[in-house]
């Protein structure tokens, strides 16, 4: 086995010093990188903002030139398909249009339609907004009384779980050696 004797390449790369180097070589090349990039932002600030305007004009435009491309498609497959009809039927254009519809949806049905979605959505936001508001009050008045202290940053509660239990676990530890016998021998 003379291969993995200590010092060896194949476990050189495996040990502690050279992980915590390799760790901290990764940590500063990110740190490196970051304030790099932030400083080139800053110097250039002017430059990105007006390149993500141009880039954001260049897109709803393309948006809209698509959308329009795409409605001239539909109107011509609508005409050729009323063409078809007109030419197969004998229809003519009253006819044609009194058995299609105008193009427009009753006044009855959009009316309808919004009232309902107005009613249910007013009556959804009246019962959130008025849960919210009974629980933010409850809450209010539960921290006056002192019943409930103001919630602190979660990481911390965290951590001091984690050093509790590893102070718990070392005592653990210690009290466990200091109960194994050890054997004197006297000679």
């Amino acid at each position: 086995m003379q291969g993995l004797k200590k010092g060896s390449s194949l476990t050189r790369p495996f040990s502690i010093h050279h992980i915590k180097r390799m760790f901290s070589n990764s940590l500063s090349a990110l740190e490196d990188t970051f304030l790099s990039t932030k400083d080139t932002y800053e110097r250039h600030k002017v430059v990105f903002t007006l390149l993500t305007s141009i880039a954001s004009i260049g897109t709803a435009w393309t948006g809209y030139t698509l959308r329009h491309l795409h409605e001239t498609k539909v109107e011509q497959r609508l005409d050729s398909i009323e063409n078809a009809m007109k030419r197969n039927y004998d229809l003519d254009g009253k006819e044609f249009k009194k058995m299609v519809g105008n193009g427009n949806s009753n006044a009855a049905a959009c009316v309808a339609t919004s009232g309902v979605t107005l009613v249910i959505g007013y009556g959804l936001g009246w019962r959130g907004g008025r849960w919210y508001a009974n629980r933010k009050f409850k809450r209010e008045q539960m921290k006056l009384l002192g019943q409930v202290k103001p919630k602190k940053w979660q990481l911390k509660k965290i951590l001091g779980r984690l050093r509790k239990s590893n102070t718990a676990v070392k005592a653990s530890v210690k009290a466990s050696e200091s109960a194994i016998p050890v054997a004197h021998n006297a000679a």
